[in-house]
C-alpha cells in the first residue's frame, strides 16, 4: 500500500506550489522537451519554459499539503495496493548563483527539485502555514491571518483530542518526561488509557497505508511508565463558586480534574465503596491493573477534589439538596444497566448481566462459577466476563455472537487474548431461547446466521440459515447485550428530559432543562469508550465554567490552562522503509489468577516504534524534512537517480541496501515513465 498522487493536468498552472510546499520533496515538475514560453518577462523578453506539470518522483506521506494548497484544486491524492508507482527524476537542473532569502520569480527557483529545506514562500512578511480552502475562490488562502492549521488524523479521531503524534515523536527523541506530560495535558487517565483504550487514532493512522499503524495506545502506556510528571501548578485564581458531581467514573472524575485547575471547589458522590466507576467495576484487573487507576484517582484527589463514596442520589441525597449547596451539578452516573437478552427464558435463574458479575470480580465477592458458561455479546463486555469466567472456575466459555468476526465491537487482540485462554468464540450465533428450569439452565439455543449481502445504516444484515439451530450446554448465561442508563436517578418532575433509550437529554453545552444541571458521558450519549467519556467531561467543564463565570468559551480557558507550551522542530527526520509494528505479545495465562501479565515495551523497541511515525502534527510546519530509507531519487547534480536510495541527506545509517539504477527519461518529459520500484 502507499500514497499516489495525482495531477489533473488540463487545468495545471504550472506554477510548481505543490513542489516547494511538499515537506518530504515526493513532487518534482516536468521539464518539456519542446520549445515555449513561460510568460512575457520582463520588457517583453520571453523567459524559458523550465517545467511542465507536476508527477511524483518519491514516497508520499499522506499529508496533503499539496492538495490545500493547490489554488486550481487539481492536485488528487488515493491511496494504491502495492508499490506506489514513481516517476524517474527530471534530468538535471540549473541552480541559481546567488540564492535571496524569498522566493524568487518562477523561472528562478521553482525549477529546483528536491530541496533539503523549505523557506517561507513570503519571506518576512507573511509566516507561511497551510490552510484549509474548502472553496474554490479561496486562492493563496495562506496570507489570510484566520486560518485553521491541519490536525493530524490521530488527533482529530482521538475524542478527547490528545496530541498522539507530539508525544510519539518527544519518545522517538528519548524525553520521556515530556512525552508522558503532553499524553496527560488533556486526559487525566493516560496510564489506564494506555492500557485499555480502544485506539480510534490508530484506525485513522496514515502510517498504516504504508505498513502499519502506529502502536499509539502502547506508546503511551510506555510514556506513562518510564516518564515522570512535573507537580500541578495551582490555579491561578480560587474562585468561591461549588460544583457537585454526581458519578466518580472517567466523565466525572475528568470534570472534577478540569473544574479543579480553573479554581473551582468540587465534591465528587459516587454510589460504589471504590471510585472510578466501570474503570474499577467492570474491568478487571488483568486488563487494567487497580494501582494504575488508583494513582491516576489520587492525583485528581490531589488537586482539592472532596471524593464522598458509598454515596448514592435518591438514596442518601437528593438532585435538590445538592442544588441548594452547589451553584452548579454536574450529571454523570453513567451506563450501568444492562440490557436484556429478549428471548424466551431470559428471566430463568443463573441468566446474570454481565456487569453484575464482573462488579462482583471487581470488587473482590469472588464469585464461583461451576460447569459451562455462555456469554452472549461481541463487545469488550462479553470478552472481559469470558476470560473473567475462566479465571473463577467455568469448566468452558462459550462466546455467542450474532455477527462476523469484523463485525466484532470487541478489539481483535482481546478476542485473540480470549481464544489463547481457552474461550471459544461461535460468530454468526443469534440467540434464540434459554431453556432450563426454576432450578437453573440447561442450555441456550441459537440460530446460525448469514451475511445476505444487504446494508442497514452501515452494517451487514444477517439472517439466518434454514436448519441452521443448535444448541449449546450451560449452567451460567452471562448476557452482554448493552448497557444503557439508568433514569431511575431522576427524581419526578426534575424538568430533566429522558430520551428513548432511557439517557438524558442535554444539548450541546452539556446543559439539561434544568438551570444549573448538567449532564454527560454515558448516561447522556449511552455505551461508549473511556476516552469518549474523558472528551465529555472537559466539554462540561468548559460550559460549567461559562456558566458560572460567564467566559466566551469554557473548553479554550481549559486548554490554555493545561496545555503544554510546544517547542520548535526545525528539522525532522521520517523513516518511509516497509517497518513492521511492534508486536502484541498475547498475555500469559494462570487458570484462576487476575494478575496483570501484559508486559510493557523496552526502551529500544519504543523508539524504534516511535520513528515510524510519519509525525502528521508538526511536519506541515518543520521547514527541513529528512527522509531516509524510503524509495525516490536523491537530488544531486549529474546524480543518477537509484531505487531504495534515500532522499535528502542519504540512505539511514546501518540500512541495508542494494541500489537499482533507474534509466533517465527517454521519451519526451511531459510524458514521463512511472517505475513501481520494489520496498526496502
Amino acid at each position: 500500500m502507499g500514497y499516489r498522487i495525482q495531477i489533473e493536468n488540463g487545468n495545471c498552472l504550472n506554477c510548481g506550489v505543490c513542489m516547494d510546499v511538499c515537506p518530504v520533496q515526493a513532487l518534482d515538475m516536468t521539464r518539456p522537451a519542446r520549445p515555449g514560453v513561460e510568460g512575457s518577462g520582463v520588457f517583453g523578453k520571453p523567459f524559458d519554459w523550465m517545467m511542465e506539470y507536476p508527477v511524483q518522483v518519491a514516497e508520499c506521506v499522506g499529508c496533503g499539503i499539496c492538495v490545500r494548497e493547490c489554488p486550481t484544486h487539481v492536485v488528487m491524492l488515493d491511496t494504491v495496493a502495492g508499490a506506489t508507482p514513481l516517476a524517474a527524476r527530471q534530468g538535471p537542473i540549473t541552480r541559481p548563483a546567488e540564492p535571496a532569502p524569498a522566493w524568487q520569480p518562477l523561472a528562478d527557483v521553482t525549477r529546483e527539485s528536491l530541496k533539503p529545506a523549505r523557506v517561507s514562500p513570503w519571506g518576512d512578511l507573511f509566516h507561511w502555514r497551510t490552510s484549509e480552502r474548502p472553496n474554490d475562490w479561496q486562492v493563496w488562502r495562506s496570507m489570510v491571518a484566520d486560518r485553521r492549521d491541519p490536525i493530524a488524523p490521530c488527533q482529530e479521531a482521538c475524542p478527547a483530542g490528545t496530541d498522539a503524534g507530539r508525544y510519539v515523536g518527544l519518545i522517538g527523541q528519548g524525553r520521556f518526561d515530556e512525552a508522558y506530560e503532553v499524553a496527560a495535558e488533556v486526559n487525566p487517565f493516560p496510564s489506564v488509557c494506555g492500557w485499555i483504550c480502544t485506539a480510534p487514532c490508530e484506525t485513522v493512522c496514515r502510517r498504516g497505508t504504508l505498513d502499519e499503524p502506529i502502536a499509539i495506545r502502547r506508546l503511551k502506556r510506555f510514556a506513562a511508565e518510564r516518564g515522570k510528571l512535573p507537580p500541578v501548578a495551582p490555579p491561578a485564581k480560587r474562585r468561591h463558586q461549588k460544583v457537585a458531581i454526581v458519578g466518580g467514573g472517567p466523565a466525572g472524575m475528568s470534570a472534577a480534574y478540569y473544574l479543579a485547575r480553573l479554581g473551582y471547589g468540587v465534591t465528587v458522590f459516587e454510589a460504589m465503596p471504590v471510585p472510578g466507576g466501570m474503570m474499577a467495576i467492570g474491568i478487571p484487573e488483568y486488563r487494567l491493573p487497580r494501582t494504575v487507576l488508583r494513582e491516576e484517582i489520587d492525583r485528581i484527589v490531589g488537586l482539592g477534589v472532596e471524593l464522598k463514596l458509598d454515596s448514592a442520589m435518591g438514596r442518601d441525597f437528593t438532585l435538590a439538596g445538592l442544588e441548594s449547596q452547589y451553584d452548579a451539578v454536574f450529571l454523570a452516573t453513567g451506563a450501568s444497566r444492562s440490557r436484556k437478552l429478549g428471548v424466551p427464558g431470559d428471566a430463568l435463574p443463573g441468566v446474570v448481566p454481565a456487569t453484575l458479575f464482573l462488579k462482583q470480580v471487581n470488587l473482590g465477592e469472588k464469585p464461583v462459577l461451576k460447569g459451562a458458561v455462555v456469554v452472549v455479546g461481541g463487545g469488550s463486555t462479553a470478552m472481559d466476563a469470558a476470560r473473567s469466567a475462566l479465571r473463577s472456575g467455568a469448566s468452558s466459555v462459550t462466546v455467542l455472537y450474532r455477527r462476523g468476526r469484523a463485525e466484532m465491537p470487541a478489539q481483535s487482540e482481546e478476542v485473540e487474548a480470549a481464544e489463547h485462554e481457552g474461550v471459544r468464540v461461535q460468530f454468526e450465533a443469534a440467540v434464540t431461547a434459554v431453556e432450563g428450569t426454576d432450578k437453573g439452565i440447561n442450555c441456550v439455543r441459537y440460530a446460525t446466521q448469514r451475511p445476505t449481502g444487504r446494508f442497514d445504516g452501515g452494517r451487514a444484515v444477517y439472517e439466518a440459515v434454514p436448519g441452521g439451530d443448535r444448541e449449546v450446554t450451560a449452567s451460567t448465561v452471562l448476557v452482554a447485550v448493552g448497557e444503557e442508563p439508568d433514569p431511575s436517578i431522576l427524581p419526578k418532575g426534575a424538568g430533566i428530559e429522558t430520551s428513548g433509550f432511557k439517557g438524558i437529554v442535554a444539548d450541546a453545552a452539556q446543559a439539561t432543562g434544568r438551570k444549573g444541571v448538567f449532564a454527560g458521558g454515558d448516561v447522556v450519549s449511552g455505551a461508549k469508550t473511556i476516552i469518549h467519556a474523558v472528551g465529555a467531561g472537559r466539554r462540561a467543564a468548559g460550559s460549567i465554567h461559562e456558566y458560572l463565570s460567564g467566559a466566551g468559551n469554557g473548553e479554550a480557558e481549559i486548554m490554555a490552562t493545561v496545555r503544554v507550551p510546544k517547542g520548535p522542530e526545525p528539522v525532522l527526520t521520517l523513516d518511509l522503509a516497509n517497518r513492521p509494528r511492534v508486536g502484541m505479545e498475547l498475555p500469559a495465562y494462570t487458570p484462576g489468577s487476575f494478575a496483570p501479565t501484559q508486559p510493557g515495551l523496552e526502551v529500544a523497541v519504543a523508539r524504534n516504534e516511535a520513528a515510524r511515525c510519519f509525525r502528521c502534527d508538526a511536519i506541515y510546519r518543520c521547514e527541513t524534512v529528512h527522509v531516509q530509507s524510503g524509495r525516490g531519487p536523491r537530488d544531486g547534480p549529474g546524480q543518477r537517480p537509484t531505487q531504495g536510495q534515500a532522499r535528502g541527506t542519504g540512505a539511514a545509517p546501518g540500512a541495508s541496501q542494494t541500489p537499482q539504477i533507474q534509466p533517465l527519461l527517454a521519451g519526451p518529459a511531459s510524458n514521463p515513465p512511472l517505475t513501481p520500484g520494489g520496498r526496502d
